[in-house]
């Protein structure tokens, strides 16, 4: 094999090298949806079904839940947001394709327009477990669980990822031929 023909393979194993290792440092900045503040005072680490069963067990401790608006209700003492619970998948988002656990609620003292916070937007939320409110849906009496949120985060609507997880383009060209050669690559998000 020629010194130039090694040359070429060389830089292409190179270039290959630093293209997967941005690929793989793009996707370990992308690993976390909520802030490292919030995520570093997470001390609940039990079920949904375990917290919605026994929540005044838990008050004090601090959740990460996620799952998709049922409905945002302002009033002169703040902000009560139900919501249909759904397992957190990658990047802390609410996974659509699994089966929800249940409701709880987020109540906060400060106003949070319904307009933002609209019905079916998937939101994470960080918060205090604050206890249970007992409510009806339907006939049905149901208790939910209370967090004052620390954090909240919505999700974008874009039909992409099917809620679990991010939407991660890679794109990788290379050119041997013409005079100079090149490559080039692009990472999205």
């Amino acid at each position: 094999m020629s010194l130039p023909a090694r040359r070429c393979r060389t830089r292409i194993r190179m270039r290959t090298a630093i293209v997967f290792s941005l690929f793989l440092w793009g996707l370990t900045g992308c690993a976390s949806g909520m802030s490292d503040y919030s995520r570093a005072m997470v001390t609940y680490q039990g079920t949904f079904s375990e917290l919605q069963g026994a929540p005044d067990q838990y008050r004090g401790q601090v959740a990460m839940l996620g799952g998709r608006i049922v409905e945002t209700m302002p009033s002169a003492e703040g902000t009560e947001i139900v919501v249909l619970q759904l397992p957190l998948a990658m990047m802390d988002k609410p996974a659509l394709d699994k089966v929800s656990g249940g409701r709880f609620l987020i109540s906060t003292p400060e106003f949070l327009d319904p307009e933002v916070y609209r019905k079916l937007t998937l939101i994470t939320v960080v918060g205090e477990v604050t206890g249970h409110v007992e409510r009806s849906v339907g006939d049905y009496p149901y208790t939910l669980p209370v967090l004052k949120p620390i954090e909240i985060r919505q999700w974008a609507q874009n039909g992409g990822g099917g809620g679990s997880g991010p939407n991660v383009n890679v794109g990788v060209g290379h050119s041997s031929g013409g005079s100079g050669g090149g490559s080039a690559f692009g990472i999205s998000f």
